[in-house]
């Protein structure tokens, strides 16, 4: 009788836990700004595991394959940092890829908010990762899955698409480009980036060899390392980019340097060290076309010196032959 006795009251206290749950759910869905306030509070930790969860059910469902993921070690992750035990679960169970490719189809056609937040929030897996969170964390997580449904709003004037440019991502990453025209000095209101400063202990876990290391970046201004996560950390480098971050402290906006036509990528600048000395490894777009007018130019000399002298009246030449 007393074991039954402990069993229903466990099972009565998981109801109610439950109840309190779907209520936070529907006022989390109710009440938010479509464009979230630039402070937060989330450890670097916290906002890996809230990053690493918009991006499995807001953005591969769309890409349709697995992007960058910051927590690949989930042991390791957990015994350094996290003492929940549901954070060692998966990001979604094998149905609820099938539910958020759903969401996100429904969210592109109606644009509504509260329906896709209240959708997400509601699966299975983001209960169990969510339910021991305070109410203040879950409105975090709450803003940080708005962040990434403004990448597919109808005003955001940008999306994301693959991208197969990269071999460090075995040349299936992603990429940001502008839906619209935007020209130098514009903000891109629905695009920023989430910033964490990172203490050393924090920095040498997440800097693993899969590759989460270009989410971390050198502050030479705070004198650290930095986590960059969010939407913002879709945006690829260019040596000649086409916007810069505008950093507020714990977020960071973006503004267009050189005007953008739809189509054409939305990049920034890293750093002049961040691909190897010089750069010397990177593989943007700017840098693919000067190694192509160098090989480009490497060609046309080698074709000159390898063709025959013509006599002419005055003096002797060499020209290029020609080309069908």
């Amino acid at each position: 009788m007393l074991s039954r006795a402990r069993s229903m009251n466990k099972e009565m206290n998981q109801l109610y836990k439950d109840i309190q749950l779907d209520e936070e759910i529907q006022d989390l869905s109710l009440r938010f700004r479509q464009i979230p306030r630039q402070d937060h509070s989330m450890t670097p930790m916290e906002l890996c595991w809230f990053d690493d969860f918009a991006t499995t059910l807001i953005v591969d469902p769309v890409l349709g394959f697995k992007s960058h993921k910051m927590n690949k070690k989930y042991s390791l992750v957990s015994r350094h940092f996290i003492k929940l035990k549901t954070f060692r679960r998966r990001y979604a169970y094998e149905d609820e890829h099938r539910v958020a490719k759903e969401v996100m189809q429904k969210f592109k056609e109606d644009q509504d908010f509260t329906n896709a937040i209240y959708s997400i929030l509601s699966m299975r897996s983001v209960r169990l990762f969510i339910e021991k969170l305070s109410f203040h964390k879950k409105t975090e997580f709450r803003d940080h899955i708005i962040r990434f449904f403004n990448v597919f709003h109808h005003d955001a004037g940008y999306t994301i698409v693959e991208c197969n440019r990269y071999s460090l991502e075995q040349n299936r990453g992603a990429k940001l480009v502008a839906t619209r025209n935007w020209f130098r000095g514009d903000k891109i209101e629905r695009l920023s980036g989430v910033v964490c400063l990172l203490s050393q202990s924090e920095e040498k876990v997440l800097l693993q060899p899969e590759g989460s290391d270009f989410s971390v970046m050198y502050s030479t201004r705070k004198r650290c390392s930095t986590l960059w996560l969010g939407p913002g950390a879709y945006i690829n480098h260019d040596c000649k980019p086409t916007c810069e971050f505008v950093s507020h402290g714990s977020t960071a906006h973006i503004r267009v340097l050189r005007d953008i036509e739809p189509g054409h990528e939305i990049t920034c600048y890293y750093g002049s060290e961040f691909f190897g000395p010089g750069n010397a490894d990177c593989e943007c777009s700017t840098c693919d076309d000067k190694k192509r007018e160098q090989q480009a130019a490497l060609e046309a000399a080698l074709d000159t010196e390898n063709n025959e002298p013509i006599l002419t009246e005055k003096r002797t030449k060499y020209e290029l032959r020609s080309r069908s």
